[in-house]
Parts: C-alpha cells; sequence; structure tokens
C-alpha cells in the first residue's frame, strides 16, 4: 500500500513544482498540500474502503481548483495552466472512477461526477459514464431522464433524448416522467419544428400513441392533468388535445377531476361538458357561473369538506380580471353558505365565514344566531361556532352557562379549554365568576387546573382581595396547582397598599411547598421578598432550605446564580 502511495505522489511532483514557479503557493503551503494529499491517499488505499474518504478527497481537490482559478484571477497569471490545473483535473477524473467502480450503488456519484466532467470541459467523457450509469441502475427511471436531458439541453439532440426515453421506458413501463418528458419533446417538435402538414400529422400520431400507452400503463388521473398542461404550456390546440380532455372527462367519477377543471376554467381553459351545470340566477360573471357550476356539481358527488374548502379557497383566488371583489364577496358567501347547507363546512371554513358575515353586515343577529344553531346541530364538534355562539350571548349568563356546558360534552378537553378561557375574557360579572367557579368545579381536572390562574385573577378584578384570598384557599386544598397560580396571588399582595408581610410569605410557602424541588425561581423571588421587604435575616433561612429541597441537578445552578447575584 505505501508503496502504491509514493509512486502517486511521486506522479504529483510536476504539479507542486509549477504551483512554486508561478508563485501561486508558498513553499510552506505547497508542504501542507503535499501532506493533505498523501493522508488521502492512504485513506483510499485501506483495505475497507470507506465512501466517505473518496468525498472528502475529491471535494479537496475541487477547492484547490477553485482556489488556484482565484490567486491565478488575482495576480493576471495566465501561464503553466495544462502542467497544473490540466493535471489535477486529469486526478480528479481518475478518483471519480476509482470512486464509482468501489460504489457502483451510489446514484449520486454518477451525477457529481458529470457535473464535474462539464465544469472542466471534458465533454467527451460523460456519455460514457451515462452509458455505464444506465447499464448498472437501468431500473431507475431518473436515470434515463437525466440522460436524455443530457442529450436534449447539452447536446441539442433531440433525437438521442427520445431514444434514451423510450429504452427507458422499455426497462420501466410505469415511469410517469419518462413518458412526460417523451411527450414534451414530441410536442416542441410539432409546436416549433414541423413545417409541412405531413410532418405535423406525422408527429400527432407519435404524440398520441405516447400518451395513450403512458395513461395505459399508468391509470392515474393526475398524469392526464400533466399531459394537458403541457399542450396549454406551448398552446397548442390541435386534435391532441381534444382527445386528451375527453380523456381527462371520462375519470369524473374521480373525486380530483373536479377541482381541476375549475382551475383549468379559471386559468381560461373551458371545457363544454361543464355549462349544463351553470345557473344564471345569481348574474355572476360567465366563468364565475362555470366554476360554481363545478363545484356545486362535485359536491353533489363527493360529500366532502376538504373538496368545499377548495372550492371557496379557488373562489376568493380569483384575479380581478375575472370579476370585481364586490363579485367575488358574493360568489364567496354563495359557496360558503352552500357548505353551511349541506353541512360541508370545516371548523376554520365557520371561523372564516362568520367573520365575513360579520364584516359584509348585511346578515341580521337572528339569522347569525340560526347559523350557528343549524351548524351545531350537524356537527357539535365545531369549536368556531360555539366560540361565537358564546361571544353572540355574553350579555346572558345564564345562556353562557348553557352553552358552556353543552359545548363541553360535545368537545375535547384541549377545544372546551379554549372555550372555557373565552367565557373567562369576557365575563365583567362579580356573581357571574362565583357561579362559574362552581361549574368549574364539576368539569374536567385538566379544564380546571389550566384556567385556575386566570380565574384567580378575574375573582380579584371583579370581587376584590378577600373573595380572591378564599379562592386561592379553596385551589392550594385541592392540588395540583401551577407555579403561576401562586405567582397570581403573589403580585396581588404585593399589590396593596398597605403589605400584608404574613399573607405574602404564605403564598410564598405555599409555592415553595408545591413547587420547591423543581423550581429555583420562586426561591429565588422568595429571597429578594425578604431582603427588600421583610426580615433580611430570614432570607438566610430561605437560602438554606431551598438547598436542603431542590433537586440535585437543579441546586448547583441556583447557589451558582446566588452566588453571582451577591457580587453584582
Amino acid at each position: 500500500m505505501a508503496e502504491q502511495v509514493n509512486q502517486r505522489i511521486e506522479n504529483m511532483i510536476n504539479e507542486l513544482e509549477q504551483m512554486r514557479r508561478t508563485n501561486l503557493y508558498t513553499d510552506e503551503e505547497i508542504k501542507e498540500i503535499s501532506q493533505k494529499r498523501k493522508e488521502f491517499e492512504y485513506h483510499i488505499q485501506r483495505r475497507v474502503k470507506q465512501k466517505e474518504d473518496y468525498v472528502q478527497y475529491i471535494a479537496y481537490e475541487l477547492a484547490l481548483l477553485e482556489d488556484i482559478t482565484t490567486r491565478r484571477k488575482k495576480i493576471q497569471l495566465t501561464e503553466k495552466k495544462k502542467d497544473l490545473e490540466y493535471a489535477i483535473a486529469q486526478r480528479l477524473n481518475q478518483l471519480f472512477k476509482r470512486f464509482i467502480y468501489k460504489f457502483q450503488n451510489e446514484i449520486e456519484i454518477y451525477f457529481e461526477y458529470i457535473k464535474f466532467c462539464k465544469g472542466v470541459g471534458f465533454q467527451q467523457a460523460i456519455s460514457g459514464i451515462i452509458g455505464q450509469m444506465l447499464q448498472i441502475h437501468g431500473d431507475k427511471p431518473q436515470m434515463w431522464l437525466m440522460a436524455s436531458k443530457w442529450e436534449s439541453l447539452e447536446q441539442n439532440n433531440l433525437e438521442n433524448a427520445k431514444a434514451f426515453l423510450l429504452k427507458g421506458i422499455q426497462r420501466n413501463p410505469d415511469a410517469e416522467p419518462l413518458y412526460l418528458e417523451l411527450f414534451n419533446i414530441e410536442l416542441i417538435d410539432l409546436c416549433f419544428k414541423a413545417e409541412t402538414d405531413e410532418e405535423k400529422e406525422k408527429l400527432q400520431k407519435k404524440a398520441d400513441i405516447i400518451w395513450r400507452n403512458g395513461a395505459k400503463n399508468i391509470q392515474n388521473v393526475k398524469f392526464l392533468f400533466k399531459l394537458y398542461d403541457l399542450c396549454t404550456k406551448y398552446e397548442y390546440t390541435g386534435g391532441l388535445v381534444d382527445d386528451i380532455k375527453l380523456e381527462i372527462w371520462s375519470n369524473r367519477n374521480n373525486q380530483e377531476v373536479w377541482p381541476y377543471l375549475a382551475l383549468k376554467e379559471l386559468e381560461g381553459f373551458h371545457w363544454k361538458e361543464i355549462e349544463e351545470f351553470a345557473d344564471d340566477e345569481h348574474n355572476f360573471p360567465k366563468v364565475v357561473g362555470y366554476v360554481i357550476g363545478i363545484y356545486e356539481e362535485a359536491l353533489q358527488l363527493f360529500m366532502d369538506e376538504n373538496l368545499c374548502t377548495r372550492f371557496i379557497h379557488d373562489l376568493l383566488g380569483m384575479s380581478e380580471d375575472i370579476c370585481s371583489d364586490q363579485q367575488k364577496i358574493k360568489a364567496v358567501k354563495h359557496a360558503w353558505m352552500y357548505g353551511h347547507d349541506n353541512g360541508l363546512l370545516s371548523n376554520d371554513m365557520y371561523a372564516f365565514g362568520i367573520e365575513m358575515l360579520k364584516l359584509e353586515n348585511e346578515t341580521t343577529t337572528d339569522e347569525l344566531l340560526e347559523i350557528l344553531n343549524a351548524a351545531i346541530k350537524r356537527n357539535p364538534k365545531l369549536k368556531s361556532v360555539w366560540e361565537q355562539l358564546l361571544l353572540h350571548k355574553k350579555d346572558d349568563e345564564k345562556q353562557l352557562l348553557v352553552i358552556l356546558q353543552n359545548a363541553t360534552k360535545s368537545l375535547n378537553t384541549g377545544d372546551a379549554l379554549q372555550l372555557y378561557n373565552i367565557l373567562l375574557d369576557n365575563i365583567e360579572s362579580g356573581p357571574m365568576i362565583k357561579t362559574l367557579y362552581k361549574k368549574f368545579q364539576n368539569c374536567d381536572n385538566a379544564i380546571l387546573l389550566a384556567v385556575k390562574p386566570k380565574l384567580l385573577q378575574k375573582m380579584y378584578e371583579h370581587n376584590g382581595l378577600k373573595a380572591t384570598r378564599e379562592l386561592y384557599e379553596d385551589f392550594i386544598r385541592t392540588p395540583p396547582t401551577q407555579i403561576e397560580l401562586h405567582k397570581i396571588m403573589i403580585n396581588i399582595e404585593k399589590s396593596q397598599e398597605k403589605l400584608n408581610l404574613k399573607a405574602i410569605r404564605k403564598c410564598y410557602e405555599c409555592a415553595v411547598h408545591h413547587h420547591g424541588t423543581d423550581n429555583k425561581e420562586i426561591w429565588a423571588d422568595y429571597i429578594n421578598f425578604e431582603i427588600e421587604n421583610g426580615n433580611a435575616p430570614n432570607s438566610a433561612v430561605v437560602y438554606r432550605r431551598a438547598v436542603g429541597m431542590l433537586k440535585k441537578d437543579i441546586v448547583d445552578e441556583f447557589i451558582r446564580d446566588q452566588t453571582l447575584s451577591k457580587i453584582k
């Protein structure tokens, strides 16, 4: 192994000499380059070959090539390129060959090798690389596609590109990208290169065979969509297009066809078959009427929530070339009401639609309430509708509790919690807070735990300090509690004009009792309170208790923080 490495290093001597003679690198840099290469050579000569060794070696040499180019530009040197850059490129070429030989199944190596050959001008080598790649990886459609792209884009040889694609299809008869690329090339010839009617007819027959064979083997309606999109890309309108459109229409029992037809209508590509679904009753612009007709027909066939959402989104995305803003709003409202009447609106779509109706300000309060109640009756899991009902009845405390009780039966804990928070945010009555707390005591423990801090704050805002202290006492008698609950009570006590030190210490004691093993901040806050407002000597007692109670992985941080705070 050492003998092979030394031989290769000797073969590099001329390059290193040229680096020195041209003053591109210093003696120290050349020595470093030589040493680095020697390390890489030893690595790739090991008995057990590692892919990473080749990757790093190649990356190093590529970076060196780039650096030489940069240095040449800087000193405006053009001589000795063959002795230097060409020699490095040749060695890189050999490295890639050895790399591929050892790791033939690594597809990305071929791509990097071809990229390198293009970069250094070894164009003649690429055909051989592609041939080797296809021989080993002919079962992978992307390889045939890459070979075709090389011939069409780099070599400007469409016939060779087609040949690669046809061979690829023979090996991979269900490979969609190969059919699409072959169809694309035939369309380019048909649209831009055919001069006579005879040539056009011949090319059209070829394209027809390609797409029909593809459709037969792939049997995915999205493949047909892509074929039609290619036709529209080149503005091709021959009989071929009509056949593809008919094939798409024949698949209308597939739900995906309908949104595609609507999208094409919005893009200006019309399907005559959908005209029967349009309704002139609402005086929408023709295109808008067609889109609405398409979706309403589709939703009769497929009662699907996601399809209804797509209906609304497509109308929202209409450009001003299709309709005015006022017409768009009218169309979106029509689609939303269609979804509502047929029970096809998602929670998000209800939230959007209700806000739209409010902004439009044409729906009366009773009409909105009727919509909300009908929605809940169809689907009691619509959180956004329950939210709107709460807001709608926020002045009727009895109704609020009834709505909340009914909602909790149907919603999961997380959604129900959001309703409780909305309710707390909108309550302005002291007695209602107390009534609500009694209701809370019967609800899910997770909900009660989550709303305790906000409920305590609301109790103080509407019922004063005494009621808040009573509620806090109730909370600490029925754990668990969050640290936030204790912090709120401490802040409430500290906000009083005359501090009640006994009451504040009680809050701190409750906080450290429940959270003193894993929360160093509450201990630090307790110590600061004693220093600033309480009895300074007590702070040392609190400190020692904290050190004794905190978990081992936290106590060191606590001691460090306290020490630093004293230094400051």
